[in-house]
C-alpha cells in the first residue's frame, strides 16, 4: 500500500481564529496566533486531509488549485483541511513523511494514517487527474462507512426517489434541501446552516436527520419546490410552515427555520447561530 500523493506549491500561511471560516489551517511549530500542532490535531479530529508541500522547484500549481478547490467545495463537511510547510516545519512533518515524498496528500481516520492501494492511486491519478471529484471519491472510499461517505458529512446525498422515501419513512424528523445541482449558492447556504447547528450544540447529533437532494427528477416527483427545504415528520412532510422557500436565501434564516423543528432539548442547547449573510 502507499499513501496517496499528489503534488502542489503553495505558500504557508496561518490559519485563522475559526478554521472552517477559511478552510484549510496551516500546521506549524510557530509561536503564532491560531497555528496548530499536526500531531494535536488529527487525535481532536476524527477525518482529517493534510497537504505536506515544499515550496522549493517548479511543482504542479494547478493540483494546489484542486486541493483548495476540493476544501472550498466540501467546507461544511466534516473533514478537516490542512497544510504543512515540510521545509519550515521538517520536524514536525518527519514523523509522517519522507522528503522524498513531498508533495503528498495523506488521510487521516481517527488519528491514524489511511493507506491507499497502489491501484487506486494509479486511479486517481490517471484517470481523474488529481481533481476534486477524484479526490473526493478517495476520501469517500477510504474514509466513508457506505456507499455515499455519509459519515463525513452532516448531510446524506440522496440521489434516488427510493433513497429519499426510505430517508423519509425512517426519520422521525427529516430535513431534506432540494436544489438545482450540487455546490450551488442554496445548497451552500443550506450546508452552513447545518454545519452552524451542529456546532451549537454538544452533541455529535442536533435530533434530526438531514439530507439533500440535487437530481431534479428527485425533486419533481417529491412535488418539491427548488431551491427550498422541506421538513417531514413521522414519514410526512409538515403542511403548515414547513417549507422554507424564501426569495432571499441567508444561513441565519434558514437555521432559524430549521431550529423550530428540533427536538425541544436540542433547540435549548444551542447558541444564538450564525451572522446574518447571504452569501459565503
Amino acid at each position: 500500500a502507499a499513501l496517496l500523493s499528489v503534488g502542489c506549491l503553495v505558500a504557508a500561511e496561518p490559519c485563522q481564529d475559526s478554521p472552517k471560516e477559511y478552510g484549510i489551517v496551516q500546521f506549524t511549530q510557530e509561536e503564532c496566533k491560531c497555528c496548530y500542532d499536526l500531531d494535536d490535531f488529527i487525535q481532536d479530529n476524527d477525518y482529517v486531509y493534510v497537504l505536506f508541500y515544499s515550496t522549493k522547484g517548479r511543482l504542479n500549481i494547478d493540483i494546489n488549485a484542486k486541493f483548495e478547490q476540493l476544501a472550498a467545495e466540501w467546507k461544511w463537511s466534516r473533514i478537516s483541511f490542512g497544510r504543512i510547510d515540510t521545509d519550515k516545519d521538517r520536524d514536525m512533518a518527519k514523523r509522517w513523511v519522507e522528503p522524498h515524498m513531498v508533495p503528498t496528500n495523506v488521510m487521516y481516520k481517527f488519528g491514524r494514517p489511511v493507506e491507499v492501494k497502489p491501484q487506486d492511486f494509479e486511479q486517481i491519478r490517471d484517470r481523474y487527474q488529481g481533481s476534486p471529484e477524484g479526490q473526493k471519491w478517495m476520501l469517500t472510499k477510504y474514509m466513508g462507512e457506505d456507499a455515499e461517505g455519509s459519515n463525513l458529512h452532516y448531510m446524506a446525498p440522496l440521489m434516488t426517489t427510493k433513497k429519499l422515501n426510505r430517508f423519509v419513512k425512517n426519520s422521525e424528523i427529516a430535513m431534506v434541501g432540494f436544489f438545482q445541482k450540487d455546490m450551488d449558492l442554496h445548497h451552500k447556504i443550506f450546508s452552513e446552516a447545518v454545519w452552524s447547528l451542529h456546532q451549537a450544540i454538544d452533541r455529535d447529533d442536533i435530533g434530526a436527520s438531514v439530507a439533500a437532494v440535487t437530481a431534479r427528477g428527485v425533486s419533481k416527483k417529491a412535488q418539491a419546490a427548488v431551491p427550498s427545504v422541506v421538513v417531514y415528520l413521522d414519514g410526512k412532510a409538515v403542511v403548515e410552515d414547513g417549507t422554507y422557500a424564501s426569495e432571499r436565501w441567508t444561513v441565519q434564516g434558514v437555521s432559524d427555520f430549521l431550529r423550530q423543528f428540533l427536538p425541544l432539548g436540542a433547540a435549548e442547547g444551542m447558541d444564538d447561530g450564525p451572522a446574518d449573510r447571504p452569501e459565503l
